[in-house]
């Protein structure tokens, strides 16, 4: 390989902000893999996969978040039907039950509301990991290409790569404990909603309140 070419991959091997990639600064071309047996790139797999599982993650927490969505705006929607229940001239349509009825939906609301908030986060808290696993996969790579491939990795910093990974898993720590706050409310939500739950079922001789409800969401 002639030194312009070693200069010219090295180039490409350690790009910085690269738009297929904004966020992170030190990267590593898979290009520069080129020159290393098939076997010894056995020991990116793992962070191969880490990067593939936080991608699906982030998947999921999008489906997540719009089926909260879609839930609250059940919830939303009930008061109408309660509304017109209050004219129903049914037996069990007390005002009592009734009033009790638009309790439960409130909490309903609420606990909706608290979901969307979780899944809005952990939605948030999804794209940092896979930010996370991206850089450790490039930190792994950094490593292989030093270690293997002498003519990219003069030119790399493994420096460089180590405190980008350690960034990421900072943020990826503090993203993860933001969710587990988040999550209290959703819990403390849904209790003050299954205990209304259990209220209304009684009062109501099981006619509102039951497990079916939520099968509206």
């Amino acid at each position: 390989m002639s030194r312009m070419s070693q200069h010219l991959l090295a180039a490409l091997a350690v790009a910085m902000l690269s738009s297929s990639c904004v966020g992170l600064s030190a990267r590593v071309d898979r290009a520069a893999l080129s020159e290393i047996p098939n076997e010894e790139l056995l020991v990116l797999f793992d962070a191969e996969n880490d990067v593939q599982i936080a991608r699906d993650e982030a998947d999921a927490a999008s489906r997540n978040l719009q089926d909260a969505k879609n839930g609250l705006e059940t919830a939303r929607q009930y008061r109408e039907v309660i509304a017109q229940r209050r004219t129903s001239g049914a037996t069990v349509d007390t005002v009592s039950v009734l009033d009790l009825l638009g309790a439960w939906n409130d909490a309903r609301i609420g606990m909706r509301e608290a979901e969307v908030d979780l899944r809005d986060i952990e939605l948030s808290t999804s794209s940092t990991r896979l930010w996370a696993a991206r850089a450790r996969y490039e930190r792994e790579k950094a490593r292989l290409v030093k270690a293997r491939n002498p003519a990219v990795g003069k030119d790399i910093d493994l420096k460089d790569f180590d405190d980008q990974a350690d960034t990421w898993k900072l943020r990826e720590a503090e993203a993860t404990a933001a969710v587990a706050a988040r999550a209290v409310g959703v819990v403390e939500a849904r209790a003050r909603y299954f205990d209304l739950s259990r209220k209304l079922q009684e009062q109501s001789g099981g006619a509102y309140g039951g497990p079916w409800a939520d099968l509206l969401d």
